[in-house]
């Protein structure tokens, strides 16, 4: 008795019992044509990647049909998802076969699937998907055949028969988004306002003008002319005729000491002169004279 089932079922039914449905994957590749299963929650899908077909698959263009076995007890299965629509598919509980979907069902307890249809191209990221209901679908490994033929239909290169080989799906991390990061508001200092000092201007100190008073020069007085006097009759003339005379010089004043004189505001009026003593003399001299000519001329 294999252990290994059974302990894949006892897995499998803790985890149902529990709550709980694990995702797994598995790969395989045969001739650069690369299977990919996967599946969760009883859902499981095939991916078929054959753009890149090489060996006896070759020549090879189109997906005629392929099944599933070895994959548990269950009680039904639906095509959820298939190139072309579901629609286009026929699903049934034999094995896959040279002849198509006639072949026998599982082994033992084991139960398997057949799905065929309209011949399709073969391409990359041919995707299938089937969901069980009831039992106890044993998705971990199942085994896969396929068929491709030609545009005809006819069978081309080897019929697949293998096991897609399980590998436990890593589940990603939970993404941990970091806290925002609270950046503090910048805080504005003011500017420091700088008052300027107060220049205080010094008053203009107005200094008056000297005022220098006039200086008043008094004119020099003129030189004396000499004047004949006339020479009375009981004077006995020289022969000639005329005495001399001699006028006595004007006596010339002292010099004056100009001493600078007050400013004063009012005028002084010109009716208020005074004769100088100099003046007098002239005048009286030329009285004189006048005198003299007058006797004479008599």
């Amino acid at each position: 008795m294999h252990l290994k089932p059974i302990l894949r079922k006892i897995t499998l039914a803790l985890a149902m019992a529990a709550g709980l449905s694990s995702a797994h994957a598995g790969v395989l590749t045969f001739q650069n044509v690369v299977f990919t299963t996967t599946w969760a929650n009883n859902v499981l899908t095939l991916e078929i990647d054959a753009g890149k077909r090489s060996g006896d698959w070759t020549k090879a263009t189109m997906l005629g049909a392929l099944s599933l076995k070895d994959i548990g007890s269950f009680t039904s299965v639906s095509v959820t998802r298939a190139p072309q629509g579901v629609s286009a598919w026929t699903l049934g509980s034999k094995e896959l076969n040279a002849n198509g979907c006639v072949g026998g069902g599982g082994s033992g307890n084991k139960k398997a699937l057949c799905l065929e249809g309209a011949p399709i191209a073969l391409t990359d990221n041919m995707v299938f998907s089937f969901a069980f209901t009831g039992g106890t679908p044993d998705l971990d490994e199942p085994h896969l055949k396929v068929n491709f033929t030609d545009r005809s239909g006819g069978k081309v290169g080897s019929l697949l028969s293998d096991i897609i080989k399980s590998t436990p799906v890593v589940a990603a991390p939970p993404v941990v988004t970091p806290p925002p990061v609270v950046t503090p508001p910048v805080v504005v200092t003011p500017p420091v306002v700088v008052t300027p000092p107060v220049v205080v201007t010094p008053p203009v100190i107005v200094t008056p003008p000297v005022v220098t008073p006039p200086v008043v020069v008094t004119p020099p007085a003129p030189p004396a002319e000499p004047v004949t006097l006339p020479v009375s009759d009981n004077t006995t003339v020289p022969a000639g005729g005329e005495v001399p005379v001699t006028t006595p010089p004007v006596p010339v004043p002292p010099p004056v000491l100009v001493t600078p004189p007050v400013v004063v505001l009012e005028p002084v009026s010109s009716t208020t002169d005074v004769p100088e003593p100099y003046t007098i003399a002239l005048l009286l001299g030329g009285l004189a004279l006048m005198g003299a000519v007058l006797r004479k001329r008599r």
